[in-house]
């Protein structure tokens, strides 16, 4: 539903300004520097991807409700989530290292302000898309209910699509070293 949407993008989102301010002020140049800590975040990131994929493909939900109860705990499930993907996701981290420095500019003050101006910018218009694909998808949940095939036909294709994710991060690596 649109709430599950909104509190799993605010969690991505609160991910991409975790690694803004890492790249801001230097941390993302450690995972440059130290190769290991980028290999230590792919793998576990791997391995949630993995989880979250089996977890949709083999749990017993078998019907789409509409009004869950709506907990503290559960929402905060949702924005944890949320926080997570982003968080163990190192190419978000390359991204702030090597795209945004591209747009500063040492004569016009402070890198680090820049790197977070940029950023925010860059995290805010990724939170507004976000948060329009949760209000456009989370209406889509009354057709599902009427159409219970729909939901293990999506269980499905979430499940797989997160073990196809987790098969393309655990081997881009062996791709690039073909080349």
């Amino acid at each position: 539903g649109r709430r599950a949407g909104v509190l799993s993008g605010l969690g991505v989102s609160s991910g991409i300004v975790v690694h803004m301010f890492a790249a801001s002020f230097g941390l993302a140049a450690l995972l440059q520097v130290w190769p290991t800590a980028f290999v230590l975040i792919k793998w576990a990131g791997v391995g949630y991807l993995v989880f979250l994929g089996l977890r949709s493909l083999l749990g017993k939900t078998q019907t789409l409700d509409l009004q869950p109860t709506h907990t503290k705990r559960n929402d905060w499930r949702l924005y944890r989530q949320g926080v997570l993907c982003n968080l163990l996701n190192p190419k978000i981290a390359l991204f702030f290292l090597a795209f945004l420095p591209q747009f500063t500019d040492a004569a016009r003050g402070n890198l680090s302000l820049q790197m977070l101006f940029y950023g925010t910018v860059f995290a805010s218009g990724g939170l507004i898309f976000i948060l329009g694909v949760a209000y456009v998808f989370g209406g889509a949940g009354n057709w599902l209910t009427a159409h219970p095939g729909a939901l293990r036909f999506q269980k499905w294709v979430t499940g797989s699509s997160m073990l196809g994710l987790a098969l393309f991060v655990a081997f881009d690596d062996l791709s690039a070293h073909r080349q």
